[in-house]
């Protein structure tokens, strides 16, 4: 949601602010962490123009490639802090940069002017929580304490990079499958709606007599070419349901379940989840926040919620003085021989190279789950395919090589 502010500073001075933020309270709160108190608060209401707006459009379209703008964004400001530029003019130089992205090259316009007056560059960018999320703001806010800003954002673009990284692996291995799937369903559904019924009409008129294959498939066509508008409308019906229903905390719970119980998928989550968990937590730690408050902002991007259950029953156990290691195991988070890496890292001093280095090993396995995916479920989809399509032609042919031969 988006909200219209008026602030005032410490100095009584009001300052009028775009605010998107999930709530008042949260830009409320958000205004705490930048010494202001909210004056008015305005949520601006939804207007349809607007929503289609070719503004609204330019932001849809960052959002989309969000991710890519942030790597580059983090690397450029680095690279510009780490020749001696001022921060400000690192920012004045992006916004000439970026000038092919109206709406990102806003932004950074929108954190320089914060900058400009005074606020903290992690605050500015608190401001804009629709394109930089919790994770970014606290490390960049860790960076700006530690004095080591330009190393943060070099590991921030290292950490985006290897997120969209990952991403692109499991969008390659669900492609191929996907594409197959709704490319055979539009053919079968074509043969049922156009091809199938012009043979069953010939053969009932012929009185031919019908094999059991044939009887089936034409009576399938018999039953989607007299109902495929109720079908498709149900179809459809009982997938927006699923989609509102697995947005409810009963929906998202069982569906979280089910995914963890399901051979391969449940693989495939939890080294993603994994992965992701371990190299913010990582990053986090580098940055120089301190681990508790690491892995509570890092347990925001384990979206299933199965497995955030137990990162947080983890954090609440080192909160009572427990280790890591120990709290990992104990919660059910970490099992085999993660956990000794962990106790390792904590002996050692080294915790943020060793989530580091579990999330490299957990994206080796994906990229060996990845191939075994493809490489299983490529072939398995092309003869079920195959065998649909084999089935229809069987079903037509067979009445006709009964009817030459009884000919002959």
């Amino acid at each position: 949601m988006e909200f219209k502010v008026k602030a005032s500073t410490r100095t009584g001075k009001i300052e009028s602010l775009d605010i998107t933020a999930p709530s008042a309270e949260a830009v409320v709160s958000l205004l705490k962490k930048q010494d202001m108190f909210a004056v008015e608060i305005e949520k601006v209401p939804f207007d349809l123009g607007r929503y289609f707006s070719a503004g609204n459009f330019r932001r849809i379209r960052f959002l989309f490639n969000r991710t890519k703008y942030l790597i580059e964004f983090s690397r450029v400001v680095a690279m510009l802090l780490k020749s001696g530029m001022p921060l400000n003019e690192a920012l004045a130089v992006l916004t000439e940069k970026r000038a092919a992205s109206d709406y990102f090259t806003d932004i950074i316009t929108g954190v320089k002017s914060s900058v400009d007056h005074g606020i903290s560059f992690s605050l500015a960018l608190a401001r804009h929580s629709d394109v930089f999320e919790d994770l970014y703001v606290k490390s960049v806010a860790s960076g700006e304490t530690s004095g080591n800003l330009c190393g943060v954002l070099a590991n921030l673009s290292d950490y985006y990079q290897k997120k969209q990284a990952l991403f692109k692996k499991l969008l390659a291995a669900a492609a191929y499958p996907a594409v197959i799937l709704v490319l055979s369903t539009i053919g079968v559904a074509y043969l049922f709606l156009n091809v199938v019924p012009i043979y069953t009409k010939m053969f009932r008129e012929m009185g031919a007599s019908l094999p059991p294959v044939s009887q089936v498939v034409f009576f399938i066509g018999d039953f989607v070419g007299s109902f495929y508008l109720p079908l498709a409308l149900l179809a459809a019906a009982f997938a927006f349901t699923l989609y509102n229903w697995l947005g409810t905390p009963d929906g998202k719970d069982a569906g979280d379940r089910l995914s963890l119980k399901v051979p391969l998928v449940s693989s495939f989550v939890e080294k993603t989840m994994y992965s992701i968990f371990y190299r913010t937590s990582g990053l986090l730690i580098k940055s120089g926040i301190n681990i508790i408050n690491a892995l509570e902002v890092s347990s925001n991007v384990v979206t299933n919620g199965v497995l955030n259950a137990r990162i947080r029953h983890a954090v609440k156990l080192i909160k009572e003085g427990n280790t890591i290691s120990f709290s990992f195991e104990k919660s059910g988070f970490a099992d085999g021989i993660i956990p000794r890496l962990i106790k390792t890292g904590e002996e050692s001093g080294t915790i943020s190279e060793i989530f580091n280095n579990i999330s490299n090993t957990m994206d080796e396995e994906l990229d060996s789950l990845t191939t075994a995916f493809e490489s299983l479920f490529g072939p398995l989809i092309l003869i079920f395919v195959l065998a649909v399509f084999g089935t229809i032609i069987i079903a037509i042919l067979l009445p006709m090589i009964t009817a030459a031969t009884i000919v002959s």
